[in-house]
């Protein structure tokens, strides 16, 4: 037996008015950006965790994903890659044989150098619309989401963020 149909209703909602839909195209957008500054080369994540080790030296694993602001698996698939390429090394630490501790090489010092100014052309084409007060505007309240939900994203959310 056919189940009845059932009448819709229209409901008044609109949908680019939703932060979640806002983050995932502004996101969509950076990509993109990202992959046509950056061809074939590194990704976002990636650079997170060179600038991570570039500005700090030496990290364990877990403040490394922190720094950089990536989830546990995400984190460790980066790691793995940029080990592959021979970036980054990674060892236990003689100090405590559970963690990783992670250094970049001097691969990774020259690719890292090279890469902060495609980084920069990124960012600059992203906020390019905005003017100054935007575009502090902007990162203020981005820093405030992200403080507000840091106990979901299961690292901590530094309130200086690492520069480069």
């Amino acid at each position: 037996m056919a189940t009845p149909a059932v009448p819709t209703q229209a409901v008044e909602f609109e949908i680019t008015n939703m932060v979640g839909h806002l983050l995932r195209a502004c996101q969509q957008a950076h990509v993109a950006i990202w992959s046509d500054v950056f061809p074939a080369g590194l990704t976002s994540p990636q650079f997170a965790v060179l600038n991570a080790l570039a500005q700090e030296g030496e990290l364990n694993q877990t403040t490394l994903r922190s720094r950089a602001r990536l989830d546990r698996s995400t984190a460790a698939d980066v790691i793995r890659r940029l080990a592959a390429r021979r970036l980054i090394t990674h060892i236990k630490d003689p100090a405590d044989a559970r963690r990783r501790v992670v250094r970049l090489t001097q691969a990774g010092r020259a690719v890292y150098a090279e890469a902060v100014d495609r980084a920069l052309t990124v960012n600059e084409t992203v906020l390019g619309g905005l003017d100054e007060t935007q575009r502090t505007q902007l990162v203020s309240l981005l820093q405030a989401l992200l403080d507000q939900h840091s106990d979901l994203l299961g690292y901590e959310v530094d309130r200086a963020p690492v520069t480069g």
